[in-house]
C-alpha cells in the first residue's frame, strides 16, 4: 500500500468507518438479533470481517478482524465466526466482490425454508435496485442454498450455482448480500430485504 501523505486519509481506516457505518445502519433495522450477522470488506491484504459474538449495536473499530484470503487472521483480537471462511472463500471467487454483508431477519429465514429452490420477483420497482435491472417487468431470482455448519460445503453450494450478482440465500438463516463497494452491497442489501417482506406481507393474503 502506498505511504499516505500528511494530509490524506488513510485508506483503511477510511474502509473501516464505512463498513462500520454499514454495520451500524443494519443492526439499526434490527438485522443482528442476538449478536448474528457478520460482514466484510475486502482489503490489500484480504478483509476485514466483524469478530464473532460481537453485539452489532454497539460495534466499533476492536471488533474488526483483518484475514487474509485463506481466512487466517492477521491482526486483531478475537476470533472471527466460522462464516468468515464463506467470506473469504466469496472474495477468491470473485474479484468484483469488495463488500459481504450478512443479515438475519424474519422474512429472509421464512422464504429461504419456503422456497429452497430460488424466490422469483416481477413487478416491484424496488428491483430496479439491483445492480443490472432497469425494469419491474423483468422476472429475477433470488438463488437459495442449502444451510450447512461445513463452510467448505457451503462455498461449494455457492461456486456450483455462480454467479450471484446480488448474493444469494441460505435456507432457514439469511441474506448474504455481495457488491463491488460498500455502498453497492448497503444497496443490494436493502432492497432485498424490503423485496422479501413484500413477498412475506403478499403471502398472507393468499
Amino acid at each position: 500500500m502506498a505511504a499516505t501523505r500528511r494530509g490524506d486519509a488513510d485508506p483503511m481506516m477510511t474502509l473501516q468507518t464505512e463498513l462500520l457505518a454499514a454495520i451500524s445502519w443494519a443492526a439499526q433495522q434490527g438485522w443482528t438479533p442476538a449478536t448474528g450477522g457478520n460482514f466484510s470488506a475486502r482489503t490489500e491484504a484480504g478483509y476485514l470481517v466483524t469478530a464473532s459474538g460481537r453485539d452489532k449495536t454497539r460495534i466499533q473499530a476492536d471488533d474488526l478482524l483483518l484475514c487474509n484470503l485463506d481466512g487466517k487472521v492477521l491482526s486483531g483480537d478475537g476470533k472471527p465466526s466460522a462464516e468468515s471462511d464463506l467470506h473469504a472463500a466469496l472474495y477468491r471467487l470473485d474479484a468484483s466482490i469488495n463488500c459481504v454483508l450478512h443479515s438475519h431477519t424474519v422474512a429472509s429465514t421464512v422464504l429461504s425454508r419456503r422456497f429452497p429452490k430460488g424466490i422469483e420477483l416481477n413487478g416491484f420497482e424496488m428491483q430496479k435496485a439491483l445492480a443490472g435491472n432497469e425494469t419491474h417487468e423483468a422476472t429475477i431470482r433470488l438463488p437459495v442454498v442449502p444451510n450447512s455448519q461445513d463452510m467448505e460445503e457451503l462455498a461449494e453450494q455457492v461456486r456450483s450455482g455462480w454467479p450471484m450478482p446480488w448474493g444469494f440465500l441460505v435456507a432457514g438463516h439469511g441474506i448474504y448480500a455481495v457488491g463491488d463497494s460498500i455502498a453497492s452491497c448497503r444497496r443490494h442489501l436493502e432492497a432485498i430485504e424490503f423485496l422479501l417482506a413484500c413477498v412475506l406481507e403478499e403471502s398472507r393474503w393468499s
